[in-house]
């Protein structure tokens, strides 16, 4: 367990997370997907790599401000939950759906966030996973196929 405010801790915790599952995604099921285009922007990508039909990792193409499908967002799964995001402005760890660190695109950790903020954005990044996963007839809490 980790001590709360251990900010340094959760951040390496995170980058081993994130390493540990990049390194082993040659022996996982890949699967990969264009989404139609939305307005001017090019078609989203989403990969995904399963390990005995479970979510490792997603990957999602995502578009900069003349549409180009440039920037990525990732999205890494640890005992069939959520545990670390990685998106071009934010990054977050998570234990449990509730998020312990939070950071910029860079893996610097913002400021603490008042509960309501915090909880607000867990929401939000659960309800953005299932709709990508959902794609694939994934489903985030139970990893069954829909």
């Amino acid at each position: 367990m980790i001590a709360e405010g251990d900010t340094a801790s959760v951040l390496e915790l995170m980058k081993v997370t994130m390493t540990e599952i990049d390194g082993a995604l040659e022996q996982m099921e890949r699967r990969d997907t264009l989404l139609a285009p939305e307005g001017n922007a090019e078609p989203r990508r989403l990969t995904v790599w399963l390990r005995d039909g479970v979510p490792r990792k997603l990957v999602v193409t995502e578009p900069n401000e003349s549409g180009a499908m440039t920037q990525e967002s990732s999205f890494w799964f640890v005992a069939e939950e959520l545990r670390a995001v990685l998106r071009p402005t934010d990054g977050f760890f998570l234990e449990g759906d509730r998020i312990l660190l939070w950071t910029d695109g860079a893996l610097t950790p913002v400021p603490e966030m008042d509960s309501r903020t915090r909880m607000d954005q867990e929401q939000q990044l659960l309800d953005e996973v299932e709709g990508w996963l959902s794609v694939f007839g994934l489903a985030l809490q139970s990893f069954v196929p829909r």
